[in-house]
C-alpha cells in the first residue's frame, strides 16, 4: 500500500508534464517569413507570397523530418539544394508508398529555403 501514493505522484507528474509538452515529440517551430518583398527574391520568384512560403515551409517541415533532421537553408548553395530536393523527394515519396512531395511541393520547398536565406554565390558560401 505504501508504493500507491508514490505511484500516484508518479503518474500524476508524468500526465502534467505531457500536457505541458515537455514530454514526448517536440513540435516543429514555425519560422518568421523574411522580407518576401526583397527585389532579390522577387526577381528570381515574381510574385512570391506569404501563402506560398507557408505552404513550403509546412512541407518541409512535416516531410522532411520524417527521415532526417530539418537543415538550415545556408548549408547548401542554390545548385547543392536544386539537385537534392528531388533526390529526397524520391525517397520520401518511395518510404511513403505514394506521392506525398510533387513536383509542385518541391518547388515550393525549393522557395522556401532560398527566402530563409539559402546560400546562394559559392564565395558566400566558402567565406
Amino acid at each position: 500500500m505504501k508504493a500507491l501514493p508514490s505511484l500516484l505522484i508518479i503518474a500524476s507528474t508524468a500526465g502534467l508534464l505531457s500536457a505541458c509538452g515537455l514530454l514526448g515529440p517536440k513540435a516543429p517551430e514555425t519560422t518568421a517569413a523574411t522580407n518576401l518583398s526583397d527585389s532579390h527574391l522577387q526577381s528570381k520568384f515574381p510574385g512570391y507570397t506569404l501563402t506560398e512560403y507557408q505552404a513550403g515551409e509546412a512541407l518541409y517541415q512535416t516531410q522532411c523530418s520524417r527521415c532526417h533532421t530539418l537543415h538550415p537553408a545556408t548549408r547548401l548553395l542554390e545548385n547543392e539544394w536544386a539537385l537534392i530536393i528531388p533526390e529526397m523527394a524520391s525517397k520520401a515519396n518511395r518510404k511513403a508508398g505514394g506521392e506525398v512531395v510533387t513536383a509542385a511541393g518541391q518547388q515550393a520547398i525549393f522557395r522556401y529555403l532560398y527566402a530563409q536565406g539559402m546560400a546562394v554565390v559559392a564565395d558566400e558560401h566558402s567565406h
